[in-house]
């Protein structure tokens, strides 16, 4: 729809019921409306339906309506962001780290909260809501698992630079985790590293190609972090077949994994961060403190597959109560140059 078209009807909304939201004061707000705004197809096959599962039960178990929106339908995200908040809701989430600034923007303009991905750190307080991901962690973990699942030890990490800076800083965090987890078992481990596409250009055929590559070099594991082109190394792993497996990130790939190729899966549970944001609208208490999908209550978490060795799992879930009680600290690695160094044993910079 043109933007001229949602402006007009953002614009005859606010005439007739004024603004729909105040920001969450002290005193709370009641809450019987969201809206969840997402890409749906153009995004990592997982990444909407997931969250959408959990949006759908809100009805039944939080007593809200939600209503839905489709971004990936319009070039005007931002008439988008404004028309729903312009329609009686209490809170939008706004689903992908690429929607965080206009979100932001929307929100200070029309004062109504909005729950977004990634940090915003000059957010107005009690508006933006801000969601980050213990992501290096998650990654040791799968690293551990791939480490002791792999016969050749070797293994390889593919990121897709698809997504907002935000995104690629955080595959980059749980890449560098699972090179670090991957060499507490093995110190000799071999991991090739790459980095496919440029400004969000990577492709499923290039995925594709890049993971085949490395597969016929003689990577066993390959560690794919990204958006829906992640789906191309799942298909050469398919193509090469024996003991070659994909590390899946968000879901379990149950739809994509005909012949059981997946070794195992870092899964992103949406729930805890959603229900908590309604909840602090409720109570007056929304963004005043960071929404953090943690390994303590499966925010994010392992899930292993029929591929998945039993004392592999064990091992990460060991070294996940280690990360719990702050004995071990993984290393943090922002950028695709950190990552590099951590696998040629220096001392990453971020």
């Amino acid at each position: 729809m043109a933007r001229a078209s949602w402006m007009a009807l953002a614009v005859v909304a606010a005439l007739i019921v004024g603004v729909a939201g105040c920001g969450s004061s002290e005193r709370g707000t009641t809450v019987r409306k969201i809206a969840f705004v997402a890409p749906y197809g153009d995004n990592e096959p997982d990444w909407t339906l997931r969250a959408q599962e959990v949006v759908r039960e809100f009805p039944r178990y939080l007593g809200i309506r939600v209503d839905t929106a489709d971004a990936s339908q319009t070039t005007d995200l931002r008439g988008v962001l404004e028309q729903v908040s312009h329609e009686h809701n209490q809170l939008v989430i706004a689903h992908d780290s690429r929607y965080a600034e206009t979100a932001e923007a929307v929100a200070a303009d029309t004062k109504v909260p909005e729950l977004v991905w990634g940090e915003r750190p000059n957010a107005k307080r009690g508006l933006v809501g801000q969601i980050t991901v213990q992501d290096k962690e998650a990654g040791y973990m799968a690293g551990v698992v791939a480490a002791h699942a792999a016969v050749t030890r070797r293994l390889a990490v593919i990121t897709l630079a698809d997504g907002s800076a935000w995104d690629l800083a955080t595959w980059n965090r749980m890449a560098g985790g699972f090179v670090a987890g991957a060499r507490s078992v093995d110190p000799k481990e071999q991991i090739r590293y790459v980095q496919v596409g440029q400004n969000g250009s990577a492709t499923i055929e290039q995925v594709h190609d890049v993971a085949l590559r490395l597969l016929k070099s003689g990577s066993q594991m390959i560690f794919t972090l990204g958006g829906r082109s992640t789906l191309g190394a799942l298909r050469a792993v398919e193509q090469q077949q024996g003991e070659n497996q994909f590390i899946s990130v968000i879901g379990d790939k149950a739809d994509f994994n005909r012949e059981n190729f997946v070794l195992e899966s870092v899964m992103f549970e949406f729930r805890p961060v959603f229900e908590q944001a309604v909840e602090d609208i409720r109570t007056g208490r929304f963004a005043q403190h960071p929404y953090e999908l943690r390994l303590s209550d499966r925010g994010v978490y392992i899930l292993p597959t029929g591929r998945t060795p039993s004392d592999a799992y064990e091992a990460a879930v060991a070294d996940k109560a280690k990360i719990e009680r702050g004995t071990l600290t993984v290393p943090t690695t922002s950028t695709s140059e950190a990552v590099q160094a951590l696998i040629a044993g220096r001392t990453p910079q971020g």
